[in-house]
This record gives C-alpha cells, sequence and structure tokens, in this order.
C-alpha cells in the first residue's frame, strides 16, 4: 500500500502478487480477496479497464462464496466505477446499485453515500441533471450525517456542476429538492462553505 500511494505501481504489484501467493498458498481467501482488489486498484489507477475489471471480478467471487457482504459491495462499487470510466452507464448503474443494496441493508451510511455519490455523477454523465442531483444531495446530507465534510464538500462541489449545467426550470427543481433536505442554501452557498 506505501508502494501505491506513492504511485509506484510496478512495486506495489509486486507486494501484492507475494502477498497473493502466501494467501493462496494458506488457503487464506480473505487475504486473496484483498489483494485481488488491490491488485484492481492498481490496474484501475493506471486506466488498464480490462486488468481491473479481471482483479475485481476474482476478489468477487471470493467474496460472495464466502458471503461476506461488505467485501462484495465493496467490489460492486468499483466495478460500477469501471463501467462508468467505459462509459457503459447501464452496467455501472446496476454494479453500483447492487452495492447499495448491501451498505443500505448494514447500515452502512458512509459507503452508501459514496455509491449515493456515484450514482449522482452517473445520472448527471447521460444528462439526467434532477436525478443526478437528488442522488449528490442524498450523497451530501448522508456524509454530513457521518460527519465527513470533506466527502460532504466533494459533493457539494460535484452538485453544483450539475447545477450548472441545468436549465433554470430544473434548477429550480434542484433547489427544491436541497430545501426538501434542508440545504436549503443549496446552489447559492458555495461548496467550500458546508458545514
Amino acid at each position: 500500500m506505501i508502494a501505491q500511494e506513492q504511485r509506484d505501481f510496478a512495486a506495489a504489484r509486486e507486494w501484492y502478487l507475494k502477498s497473493l501467493a502466501i494467501s493462496e498458498k494458506q488457503g487464506n481467501l480473505h487475504g486473496a480477496a484483498i489483494s485481488y482488489h488491490q491488485l484492481g486498484r492498481i490496474a484501475e489507477e493506471q486506466r488498464d479497464f480490462a486488468a481491473a475489471r479481471e482483479w475485481y471480478l476474482k476478489s468477487l467471487a471470493i467474496s460472495e462464496k464466502q458471503g461476506n457482504l461488505h467485501g462484495a459491495a465493496i467490489s460492486y462499487h468499483q466495478l460500477g466505477m469501471i463501467a462508468q470510466e467505459q462509459r457503459d452507464f447501464a452496467a455501472a448503474r446496476e454494479w453500483y446499485l447492487k452495492s447499495l443494496a448491501i451498505k443500505e441493508k448494514q447500515g452502512n451510511l458512509h459507503g452508501a453515500a459514496s455509491t449515493y455519490g456515484q450514482l449522482g455523477n452517473l445520472a448527471g454523465s447521460e444528462g439526467a441533471l434532477e436525478e443526478g442531483g437528488a442522488w449528490l444531495i442524498r450523497s451530501i446530507k448522508t456524509f454530513l450525517s457521518a460527519n465527513d465534510e470533506r466527502n460532504a464538500k466533494l459533493g457539494a462541489q460535484n452538485f453544483l456542476v450539475v447545477h450548472q449545467r441545468a436549465s433554470p426550470e430544473q434548477k429550480g427543481k434542484l433547489e427544491a429538492c436541497g430545501a426538501k433536505r434542508d440545504l436549503a442554501t443549496f446552489p447559492r452557498k458555495r461548496a467550500h462553505d458546508l458545514s
């Protein structure tokens, strides 16, 4: 992880492969799933989406087999991000909704907020600005309730992008949605002022 943080992807990949070999040799499927996931993250950061998808699917297969819903939700989310990057919006939505169902069922507010945000960005990419804004407001509100102001601010910045792209009629609907969710000053309030 240190090599990955330092963006030394070759070294990070080598360390994860060593970890994976030990986990597989010891029959530690949970450890193997983690290594597969991290290898997916490296491939994703290098924009090798085909490889990332394969690594995530290997991690997901283990998580599902072991009944590790938390791990499966994480893999679903990452698979959604890859599909979104490849502009396969239908697949991205399907992956995100699978991830979200688990996160909400398990009461994982922070994880759900991340997925709400991705669904908002996805809808915005598809031109469904009102839907995107509604998801983003839900994400912001949930991040705030989880005391994560940094991610709430990022969500607010994404909301403002959606708001700026909206027609005057859509802007009114987005603002009404914000007011309904106790974010009445949205979008007039700048994203960095949100707290």
